[in-house]
């Protein structure tokens, strides 16, 4: 919670923090749910500290990573353009992201998967999306074989360079901060081929800020060279 609060005022904030950071109610869109990217802005400009805000947000929600609507849309559209055909959430949480992907990748014609194994340091205990099944990431990406993994927030340390190297993965989209150390570890930038994303940067924020959010693109053994455009994807 934001420091210095009395304990009333923290139990109003964890109350409106999951007001604003939730999952679909029933009947909702698939983007509904969310916040704008407008939205997100005007309340950071209004905390004291940023950084401090989302922090306490995260930990009342247990969700790492804040998409705007204006986000996933972007990505949607970057998956369209790779013609990708199957999609895995890795570290998907309680789904706050899941809960979007699903219907939309369904609409799209993707074939898309989320996983988690329910050990991430902020334990809520409140609901988990339908899309999220316990397990471990790098299981599923064997069994489910998809073109592209998606993995906002890998704990601090942890390497993606086992998910990377299958023989059938092209790319790895990994939400975070440049560099690794906070989110990944710093190794993967340091070994594997990857660039940054400046058109899914500029859209939502993780838990220490948008000044700091980044979007990292690993290229997956599945590429050949490792830097094989998307011009060159084959649907299988």
């Amino acid at each position: 919670m934001p420091s210095g609060l009395s304990f009333r005022a923290q139990q109003a904030f964890e109350r409106a923090a999951r007001d604003l950071v939730r999952l679909p109610a029933p009947g909702e869109g698939p983007l509904d749910y969310l916040l704008p990217e407008a939205r997100w802005r005007e309340l950071a400009a209004g905390a004291p500290d940023e950084e401090d805000w989302l922090r306490a947000l995260s930990q009342a929600t247990g969700v790492y990573f804040f998409p705007s609507r204006e986000w996933v849309v972007a990505l949607m559209r970057y998956l369209k353009l790779l013609r990708v055909r199957r999609l895995l959430e890795a570290g998907a949480g309680r789904g706050y992201l899941s809960a979007a992907l699903a219907p939309l990748c369904a609409a799209a014609g993707l074939e898309f998967r989320a996983v988690d194994k329910g050990e991430g340091e902020f334990v809520s205990g409140l609901p988990v999306h339908e899309a999220v099944e316990a397990g471990d990431a790098l299981a599923a990406v064997r069994e489910f074989r998809p073109q592209v993994v998606i993995y906002a927030w890998p704990p601090p340390g942890q390497s993606v360079a086992a998910i990377c190297q299958t023989p059938f993965l092209h790319y790895l989209i990994l939400v975070g901060e440049a560099g690794g150390g906070v989110a990944g570890a710093r190794e993967d930038w340091e070994t594997l081929p990857h660039r940054d994303s400046p058109a899914l940067s500029r859209y939502g924020r993780g838990r220490t800020g948008a000044a700091r959010h980044r979007v990292t693109i690993f290229y997956g053994g599945g590429t050949g060279t490792g830097r094989r455009g998307p011009s060159t994807w084959k649907s299988k």
